[in-house]
């Protein structure tokens, strides 16, 4: 893995994926289930999390003040908001409560629009409502050129609509219909289901609207100096909605900054007792290739887990992992896997891993290990053939370690947990986060992790930002290939 004395300009191809799968969108103007495991009948389970877990779960939850804001304002007067711009100290003081208020009212809002985004790839990219093949980037080509591809679009719109109209038990599609009638459409009568094509229709134009501004955006830094370029993708998608999509790339991506951590003397044995991820997700629909045929899951806090434990960096019996997230329904999933747990289910996560795609053989080692410290095998769900060619695995993970991750409801930008004395986070990782606020936002957050962070604490992030509040960012940094067209950096913060 290479690394170097700083961050490079080609750091703009990163997300590589993401730009293909956008492309297509321009160009083309399961049912839930028990315990997969065998055995007799689930135990009731009735077991705290670690010590330090459970005062973390209890820790009061704030705004950021003023005063850890302040020297955020001072460093970034020209990056204020219009609200906050060019007030003397006791302006700021006076409109402080509330402008924090509206703006966290206003971040969470666009969770919704996320939610409009990842409604559009499920309809580009799911099996679970139709047996018609996905439109990928990969597969469009073989299904006659962009017109024949967009004639397969429309017919898969109506499958969805379909599928919306009576939705039965699938959770996406549940799902979908409620971001429908969100807008107070009802996909059921006729009227509202013309209604619903429309909304698709508009969510679609908004998604290759965006990615043409990103692609221009792109253009334009590699014209910057790479510093000007580096503060540009940075910050690209902080107009964006807040998609809650993720896989399995990430949570390898972690794995291997974890491991350079160890081997470079940043972390040692058993240096991390708590540590949390802010943004968990749900594999939902991503936007690189929206598999469906499992149930919802989220993966980075069991994956983060079995990587502390497999590098020798956490115990298993005394590690807990606090999730931190403003999805109602990110964290909603979690605390049911949670009670699930507390009743002797267990949790299953399903890998799946694409099966043409030339994957870095790191990766492929690392997807066919990952879950084996905190689980077991269990039978995968067997992908439809409209899925196209994938290789799975299922792992079982058991309630003792479901029930050690614990949700709680948190805006990075603006707030953070005060943890009793002794009891703050060993780690944090927060990746495909900062990249959708602005410098003053991520600013912001920085100074929330560093609240949170012990003295020596590490934060991962694949956004460079620059370090504030007692963060100090790492000259080195981890450079992950997952393949030849798709790589990623971790960056190394320490809590000073």
């Amino acid at each position: 893995m290479k690394r170097r004395s700083r961050v490079p300009l080609y750091l703009l191809a990163a997300g590589t994926a993401v730009v293909v799968v956008a492309g297509l969108l321009g160009s083309l103007s399961r049912r839930d289930r028990p315990d997969a495991g065998e055995g007799s009948p689930p135990t009731p389970v009735v077991a705290p999390v670690s010590p330090g877990g459970a005062a973390l779960a209890d820790a009061a939850r704030r705004y950021i003040p003023l005063a850890d804001a302040r020297p955020v304002m001072e460093t970034l007067r020209g990056h204020l908001p219009g609200e906050l711009r060019g007030q003397n100290d006791a302006a700021i003081e006076s409109v402080w409560p509330d402008w924090v208020a509206s703006r966290d009212a206003a971040i969470r809002a666009r969770v919704q629009r996320g939610d409009e985004d990842s409604l559009v790839f499920f309809w580009y990219f799911g099996t679970s409502f139709t047996n018609l093949p996905p439109v990928t980037a990969r597969n469009a080509p073989g299904l006659g050129g962009p017109e024949a591809a967009e004639r397969m679009l429309q017919q898969r719109l109506d499958r969805l609509l379909d599928a919306l109209s009576v939705p039965g038990a699938d959770e996406r599609v549940q799902f979908a219909r409620s971001v429908v009638e969100r807008r107070g459409i009802s996909p059921s009568t006729p009227a509202g289901r013309a209604e619903a094509r429309r909304y698709l229709g508009e969510i679609r134009a908004r998604v290759v609207r965006e990615y043409d501004e990103h692609q221009q955006a792109l253009r334009s830094m590699q014209e910057q100096d790479s510093a000007d370029a580096l503060a540009g993708f940075a910050t690209m998608y902080r107009e964006r909605g807040l998609s809650s999509d993720t896989s399995v790339l990430a949570a390898f991506a972690v794995e291997q900054a974890l491991s350079d951590l160890r081997a470079g003397g940043v972390l040692g044995d058993g240096a991390v007792r708590r540590a949390a991820v802010v943004g968990p997700g749900l594999d939902f629909a991503n936007k690189d290739d929206g598999y469906d045929f499992y149930p919802v899951q989220t993966i980075q806090p069991f994956a983060l887990a079995d990587s502390l434990i497999r590098l020798g960096l956490a115990s298993a019996d005394d590690l807990a992992i606090t999730t931190l997230d403003l999805s109602d329904r990110v964290n909603q999933h979690i605390e049911s896997a949670r009670r699930k747990a507390r009743a002797g289910q267990g949790y299953v996560l399903h890998l799946p891993l694409d099966a043409v795609e030339a994957w870095n053989p790191e990766l492929v080692a690392y997807w066919a290990r990952a879950g084996d410290r905190i689980g077991r095998e269990s039978q995968a769900i067997v992908p439809p053939s409209s899925a196209g060619r994938i290789r799975v695995r299922a792992v079982t993970i058991p309630p003792m370690r479901v029930l050690s991750v614990v949700p709680r409801d948190l805006n990075i930008v603006l707030e953070r947990l005060d943890p009793p004395s002794g009891m703050r986070f060993d780690a944090i990782v927060a990746t495909n986060i900062l990249v959708y606020y602005d410098a003053f936002e991520q600013a912001l957050a920085l100074a929330n992790i560093a609240a949170m962070l012990r003295p020596g604490g590490i934060l991962l992030s694949n956004t460079p930002v620059p370090p504030t509040a007692g963060m100090k960012l790492s000259e080195r940094f981890t450079t992950v290939s997952y393949s030849a067209r798709q790589r990623d950096y971790l960056f190394w913060y320490t809590r000073q």
